[in-house]
This record gives C-alpha cells, structure tokens and sequence, in this order.
C-alpha cells in the first residue's frame, strides 16, 4: 500500500534550557510507528543541497519507511537562542533524539547522520550517549575542530575558514542583527567583494580585523583565530577524546583528499580503542578517493583533475544505499548487508580498486627515502634526489621564504573556494623556494598504505616560521600528481598545546605529517617530495615572528632564510609505508 508523506515545518522543539529548535518532520502517513534518523545543521532547513543532496533526501528516507527530523541549530535561521559553534551541537542532538523517541510516530529506534557541517552534530551527539540512540552515520566531517578543521598541526585552515563564513554562516548572523537596510546592503557587498578574489581577501592583516567579519558579522572568526593552540576551548568539543563516551555503532566516511579525513583516521583509532567495548567491534570506516566537494559538486568520482570511474561513484545514488543499510540494520534489525567482516573498505589510488581490512593501517613496512643534494635542489631543475640510501657529507639546501610572495596552494586537501584534489603541481616546481627531491625512475612498483611523514633537520632564521612537505607522483610524461601533503607551524612542532619558539640558526628537527594515504606508484614513474614553507591560501601565512600569525600585522612580517639539512648527523627523509 502506498501512502501520502506528511511534511511538519517548523515545529519548535525544546532543549533542556527551553530553547526551542526550528525541527522539519517527515513521515509517511500511515498511523504506525518508525524508527526516527535526525540531522541538526547550522545551515537553513530551506537550503536544498544542504537538506536534501548530500547524503539523502529526507523525502527518500520517509519512502523508506523512516521518520526524518531534519533540524536548524540554536540561534540559525528559525531556532531560538544564540549560535555558538561547537559549544551545544552535542546537548541538542541528545534533547532531540530523546524528544524523537518520545513522539507517537516513533518507535522508540533513532539515528544520527550527516556530513560536512551537518554531520559534526552527529559525532557530538554520540559522545552525549542519548538512550534510545541506536547508530550514526557521518560523511566527511569534523572529529576534532582543532586539528583538522580549523588548524593543521598550528597553521590555520584560512581557506577554507574564510569561504564557509562568507559562502554560508554569516549572512545568517546579520540577518539578526537588526541592521538598517542600507546597513544590511553594504555588509552583504563586502562579503560578495572578499568572495570574488579569495586570494586577496586572505592577504589582509591582521587576520582577525579582516573587515567584512567585524561588527558582529562573524564573532566565531576571532574567537578561531583567539584560540590557535588546543586549549579547553577546543577540548570541550572533541569527539576522538571523548571516544568513550560512545556507546553506538558509527559509520564514518572521508575521502583521501578531503580535508577532514585526519580527523576520521584519529576517530577510527579512538572508537577501536576506547569506545564502549559492547561496540568497538560494529564501526567501520570507508575511504574513498574525491575531494571534498565530490559529493555536491557534480562530480562525484572525481578528485581535482583525476577521474576515479564509475566504480567511485559519490553522492546521493551511492550515499543513500550506504546508509539506509546501515541504519536498516542496526534501527530494524535487516541483516547486514554493509561489510559484514572488514572494518575499513578504501580506495587504492594507482591500482584503482576498492579494498578491505580489518584495521587501519593494513599491514606495512616504513621505508625511509633520504633528501640528497649539492646544495641546490631548488625547484625540479635543481640536483635534488631522493633515494633509500643515507647519506653521508652533504652541503644543505637553502631558500628564502617571504610571506608577501608565498608558495600557491594547488590542489590537494582543500575545500570550499580553492583548487581541490589532483593537479598538476609543474609549475609549483618551478620556484626557487621549492625544494625538490626525486627518484630515479622506478624499476618496480611501490604501493603505500598508511600514514606518510616526512622528518626534516633544518634552521631558519626567524624565531617562528612553517615548513611544509608535498609527496608527488611524477608520470611518465611527466604530469607531477600531487598525493599528500603537510605542514607544521614552528612554535607548535612539540605540541598543539602549547608554543616553543625557535633559535634562529639552530638545526632542529621536525616532523611533518602528511596523513594517510593508499596509492601505488607504478613502475617508470618517480617519486618526488617538495619541502617549503608556505601553502597558500589554503594555510594562513606565517610572518616568521613572535607574534601569533593571525594577530599579526604587515609590520611583523620578515623574509625567512631557511636551510635543510641532510646529511649523517641530519638525515631528512620521508617515511613511506610500503604495503607488505
């Protein structure tokens, strides 16, 4: 029998303060009870893609015989209270998954999901432990909004952190600030202004007076900008150190391109380890190989410039399936029909295959490949080379980094409003504060599965300043595919927590992370690494000074002489974990 759906908007549903939530319901018209899925999003229950194209259609979930709340959070578009990001995402996803299981239409079974901003309320709800919660599925999302979403090992995610202001949460803000309408016209010509050029936007400093989020526009940008360590601002609200708190089956999804796939790998390690021992053995984590924006961009089996094929297809004709399995599993009791047995299911770049293990990482063997020189790897043209032989007497590489003329992100694990995923880094190459380093040409294939870093011995001559590393597949006709990279913020290279700032002309050692990865570099290919010290505008620029980078003004900005060391007291190399 086929029955109408019925669409409740705007119900308004009380949190344990009496804040009240703008809640859209649907649910099929039929009497009877259904299990409930829940999305809170800081985004407008009336935005399309965000409500109904990312993951599934609430429209598609009621068919399925499932009662759909889809949520606006506290102070955004119809809800009460004041919006303060990542500060009540978890209380309010544990009120109303309570507040679902109670209704007449429920029967009593409820889930979260959600992706991007509008699934970290999933993860946060989760470590809440709501009662009649069942299972939760996020789509590249923020485990940790420090590490991964905000920063990257110290260095601002600018990028990205400039354009979802401008692209989605501030016009909101304004919109209940009670501004004239002249007022509310110029404010919004700012942000239309800073968005048509983000590479110039992000040159303004200092970065928190950046003028189109004053005056209310975008409080939440000063205080990220406030908090550049992992303070208690930020613990509060992190889902991988609250992991046991976590008593549900989850099932996360991240992509080796997007930017928040540190944070599912930290997760995933979290959950095996210390969730609630009753479900550490039901989460499972899948990879794949898109950019972030795949799966609402229209391209949905494509990273960048690189088409993966049918078989990677994203978006709501594969999402959909993915998770009314998983929840018909765990909210009706169907048989599991989603990776039965392995743990992890991702995609191997290089190889072109899906493949599955029962823990990440898959078993592997570090192999390190040494930086060597006569001094002048500046650039592809220079005489860098990167083999797995130490080495011996070698003079170091130098370069000059200066924060008026950075190195330009180019692809890679960027998102919203900059290039993203596989592009030709060739030029990139061709500056001279680009230090390149490469194979020979492979003789035999070399397939990495794991986590990649890259230990650098070098000094500069600024107490503060960024070194950033690049992996790349260099093709045979000689196309320069960028795989990962990394970078690390001098004064935070001992910790997030805390600063430690440099001796100039002091050799120190840093580590830099360039996350995980599955790729295989086939034979007559090379393997190249870029070391510098700026990614931008991906990564805010680092002044090469004491004072903190987003607080700094023009006048605080110096060139940096750097030097890298790779010889047998300094070794630099990368570590490379090849699959055994």
């Amino acid at each position: 029998m086929t029955h109408n759906i019925i669409i409740e908007r705007d119900v308004m549903v009380p949190m344990r303060d009496g804040v009240r939530l703008a809640t859209d319901i649907y649910r099929l018209d039929d009497g009877a009870k259904h299990p409930v899925l829940v999305n809170g999003h800081p985004y407008d229950n009336d935005h399309f893609l965000a409500v109904h194209e990312l993951l599934f259609s609430p429209l598609v979930g009621a068919q399925r015989g499932y009662a759909v709340v889809v949520q606006e959070a506290r102070g955004r578009a119809g809800s009460e209270g004041t919006w303060k990001p990542y500060g009540h995402e978890g209380r309010d996803a544990y009120d109303t998954v309570e507040w679902a299981a109670a209704q007449p239409w429920s029967d009593g079974n409820v889930g979260l999901y959600g992706a991007c901003a509008l699934g970290y309320g999933v993860l946060q709800g989760a470590a809440e432990a709501p009662p009649h919660l069942k299972a939760a599925f996020a789509y590249m999302t923020a485990t940790n909004f420090h590490d991964g979403w905000t920063y990257s090992n110290g260095a601002f995610e600018l990028g990205f952190q400039l354009s979802w202001i401008w692209t989605i949460l501030a016009r909101d803000t304004m919109s209940r600030l009670n501004l004239e309408p002249a007022a509310l016209d110029e404010a919004n010509r700012r942000l239309e202004e800073a968005a048509s050029d983000i590479r110039r936007s992000a040159r303004h400093l200092p970065l928190i007076d950046f003028p189109p989020y004053q005056n209310g526009v975008a409080p939440y940008w000063r205080e990220w900008l406030s908090h550049p360590s992992y303070d208690a601002f930020w613990q509060a609200a992190d889902a991988v150190a609250h992991a046991d708190r976590i008593r549900v089956p989850v099932l996360h999804m991240s992509a080796w391109y997007d930017t928040c796939l540190k944070g599912h790998l930290a997760l995933d390690s979290a959950l095996r380890r210390r969730s609630d021992a009753r479900v550490r053995d039901q989460h499972r984590l899948l990879i794949g190989p898109w950019d972030h924006s795949a799966y609402y961009n229209k391209r949905p089996t494509c990273a960048g410039e690189r088409d993966f094929g049918p078989e990677t297809l994203t978006g709501p004709e594969t999402l959909a399936g993915i998770a009314f399995t998983w929840f018909d599993h765990w909210l009706r009791g169907a048989e599991d029909t989603f990776l039965p047995k392995s743990k992890v299911r991702y995609y191997h770049m290089g190889e072109n295959v899906w493949k599955e293990a029962d823990s990440w990482p898959p078993p592997h063997t570090v192999v390190h490949y040494y930086f060597h020189s006569a001094g002048q790897a500046n650039s592809r043209m220079g005489d860098g080379a990167l083999t797995t032989t130490s080495p011996a007497t070698e003079p170091p590489d130098n370069y000059v980094y200066d924060p008026f003329d950075p190195v330009p992100t180019t692809g890679g694990r960027s998102m919203i409003g900059l290039t993203t995923g596989v592009e030709n880094q060739a030029q990139v190459e061709e500056r001279q504060d680009v230090l390149v380093y490469t194979t020979p040409r492979l003789a035999e294939a070399v397939a990495i599965t794991g986590p990649v870093s890259v230990t650098v011995y070098a000094s500069s001559d600024a107490p503060d300043t960024d070194f950033t590393a690049k992996l790349v597949d260099v093709e045979p006709d000689g196309y320069c595919a960028n795989i990962a990279e990394g970078i690390v913020r001098a004064r935070y290279r001992t910790g997030h927590d805390r600063e430690e700032f440099l001796t100039p002309g002091e050799v120190t050692k840093f580590h830099i992370d360039l996350w995980d990865m599955a790729h295989t570099f086939k034979p007559n290919h090379r393997i190249r690494l870029e070391i510098s010290s700026s990614n931008f505008p991906r990564f805010d620029r680092n002044l090469n000074s004491r004072v903190t980078p987003g607080l700094g003004r023009t006048e605080d900005a110096q060139k940096a002489v750097q030097q890298v060391f790779h010889d047998s007291r300094y070794p630099s190399h990368i570590s490379l974990p090849v699959a055994s």
